[in-house]
């Protein structure tokens, strides 16, 4: 037995499940699952001594590589100097101020301790502001586990009252609408015309059903219905938010798809809207827990103490959070070419996925944006999460086991995209070469 496994066991004894998330079992590759002991850069050394290239990158969070200097500095320094407050601090006005001006001084943030947090907040502030209650999501843009998100949706049509989740009343998700990821026109219009909706939430590029790119007449129908009838636009950014630009796609008003099927490869460039809410996460706490809520100043008004709309939290604005991401958001700042130099990495990846399938004659669909790519064992890319539900599934756990062997990890489900980070090197992507040679 290995010590990863010794771990498992001994943690089901007093975790339920014996993980604090459900994805780290290991359950859908049918494997027990990795612990780690530690990290650096790239790369993840487990328990049992393996050193292993890490396309997880804490799913998302970490951008620069684990470990890097300039968040550990900032760490250690905030750590000498105190550890939570709980009361206002200098540096949580310098980040705020850091990403409103990433938009023009036009919006205002504030922080919370996770993207779960950070959507629920948000969508309390859009019901406040517009004094409306009906929500409208999409099947497969994940929004974290509040209650009223744990909805899915059936048959291509509006659902409502069906929660995917045990402990969740049907009466909590009663004013969620849920419609399919890249809905036609006709379900959009007759939705918005049918309820009368609050907010519309969206991943703006989904990474939690794989990468899932919107089409440009479905997000552009969204903002025009919104504007239309007086529905808040909200983007759920906690993934993409300064992974694939500064600002996200919110402030970059554009997806730069690139990506391969049957049917070629293709390069695409989707134009999307301003929203008026936004959510970061991830990215902008340097590996620490953090999220954040923000948007319009006259929307953003109606948070209290200056409004009704009642959020607080004792670690909020957490001083070690505030200075690991504002630490992450300089050393990205300070390299002109950041983004740049991640996308290569990313389309480096992306070539030796499609030549190394292609070579060995399999079929896969492949979908990459700037730090992130998702393969499907599919022949077209999916669409939406009902298409990526149909791709090979039994082949990706073949391929995660030969990935794991050749020294890769990449997250244990075919449902979630591979992260790189700026510390990506030639190695890892040679490893993950190898691997597809040997299936």
């Amino acid at each position: 037995m290995t010590e990863s496994e010794k771990l498992f066991e001994e943690a089901k004894k007093y975790i339920p499940g014996g993980v604090n998330s459900p994805v780290r079992s290991f359950s859908n590759v049918e494997m027990p699952p990795v612990y780690v002991k530690k990290a650096k850069g790239s790369k993840i050394y487990t328990e049992d001594d393996e050193e292993l290239s890490d396309f997880i990158m804490s799913y998302g969070a970490i951008i620069l590589g684990h470990s890097h200097e300039k968040v550990v500095e900032e760490l250690r320094k905030q750590i000498e100097e105190g550890t939570s407050f709980g009361l206002n601090h200098r540096k949580e006005i310098e980040f705020a101020k850091m990403l409103s001006k990433s938009f023009g001084g036009g919006f205002s943030f504030r922080f919370v301790n996770s993207g779960t947090e950070a959507v629920m907040s948000i969508v309390r502030v859009a019901r406040g502001f517009s004094k409306r209650k009906f929500v409208l999501k999409f099947s497969g843009c994940f929004h974290g586990h509040s209650d009223q998100f744990l909805t899915s949706s059936g048959s291509g049509l509006a659902t409502l009252k069906i929660p995917t989740s045990d402990g969740v009343p049907e009466e909590f998700i009663s004013c969620t609408i849920t419609l399919p990821f890249n809905a036609s026109d006709d379900i959009l219009e007759d939705t918005f015309g049918k309820y009368d909706i609050a907010c519309c939430i969206l991943e703006p590029l989904p990474a939690n059903m794989g990468v899932v790119p919107p089409k440009q007449e479905f997000i552009s129908k969204i903002y025009k219905l919104c504007k239309k009838h007086n529905s808040l636009l909200i983007y759920d950014e906690i993934v993409t938010g300064f992974r694939i630009a500064w600002g996200g796609i919110s402030k970059k008003g554009e997806i730069h798809i690139r990506k391969f099927d049957e049917s070629g490869e293709k390069e695409e460039k989707i134009k999307v809207p301003e929203p008026d809410l936004i959510t970061f996460g991830k990215v902008i706490g340097g590996g620490t827990p953090i999220g954040t809520f923000g948007g319009r100043k006259d929307i953003m008004s109606v948070v209290a103490p200056s409004g009704k709309v009642y959020q607080s939290g004792t670690f909020a604005g957490n001083p070690l959070s505030i200075r690991a991401g504002l630490a992450t958001l300089y050393a990205i700042s300070s390299k002109e070419d950041f983004y740049q130099t991640l996308r290569q990495k990313t389309e480096k990846l992306f070539y030796v996925l499609k030549d190394g399938f292609f070579r060995k004659g399999i079929p896969v669909s492949i979908i990459m944006e700037t730090g992130m790519i998702s393969v499907f064992f599919s022949e077209k890319v999916p669409e939406n999460f009902e298409d990526a539900k149909k791709s090979d599934t039994e082949m990706f756990k073949k391929f995660f086991k030969k990935l794991l062997q050749n020294k890769v990890l990449i997250p244990p489900s075919p449902f979630e995209a591979w992260f790189l980070s700026i510390s990506h090197e030639e190695e890892d992507i040679e490893r993950v070469e190898k691997a597809i040679a040997s299936l």
